[in-house]
């Protein structure tokens, strides 16, 4: 079943070369409502995140079904998904993300979460049971600028059968571990 119309038009009047990440929460908003409504338990709240510099911040999306985190998801720019350091950044941001809910208890065997560069994402995935985050890091080079996140990474695009049809799988799996908290 392809996304309603209202998600369509969201991400339609998104300008794909803007600077703000801001442009596209409002569009992440109404995908993450309509995949986990309220109906269903689920509550979506943005966090306000920190990174690296003192002044430079994030905002990340997190679902929780019964107050339980079952997703999370973080936005960048599309025309940024080129750039070999902000797509290191990312990584990093997700993987920091799951080291921060990792810290306390996780209720679910796997927690879900989605890097996105405007319709382009990554699923990455954190088994509470061993910590173990996919998909795998790759190691920096601290000497050499190496590519610790290469852009083949995302390459689903939420906007096209495929891509829909990858998140829509994902957002299933959650489901059913929901059902039984």
């Amino acid at each position: 079943m392809p996304w309603s119309e209202g998600v369509f038009e969201q991400f339609d009047i998104v300008d794909p070369h803007t600077t703000e990440e801001s442009d596209f929460y409002g569009p992440f908003n109404t995908l993450l409502a309509e995949l986990f409504p309220s109906s269903e338990h689920y509550q979506i709240s943005p966090k306000l995140r920190p990174i690296g510099r003192l002044l430079d911040f994030t905002v990340d999306f997190v679902a929780c079904h019964r107050r339980t985190p079952v997703f999370v998801l973080e936005v960048k720019t599309l025309r940024s998904l080129t750039q070999l350091s902000t797509r290191g950044s990312a990584d990093e941001q997700m993987r920091q993300m799951f080291r921060e809910l990792a810290s306390g208890p996780i209720l679910i065997p796997t927690l879900y979460g989605v890097s996105a560069f405007g319709p382009q994402f990554c699923v990455y995935a954190l088994e509470s049971a061993t910590g173990t985050i996919s998909p795998p890091a790759i190691t920096r080079d601290l000497n050499a600028a190496n590519d610790a996140a290469p852009e083949a990474q995302w390459a689903y695009n939420l906007l096209e059968p495929a891509g829909e049809e990858k998140l829509r799988e994902v957002v299933c799996v959650i489901k059913e571990i929901a059902a039984g908290l």
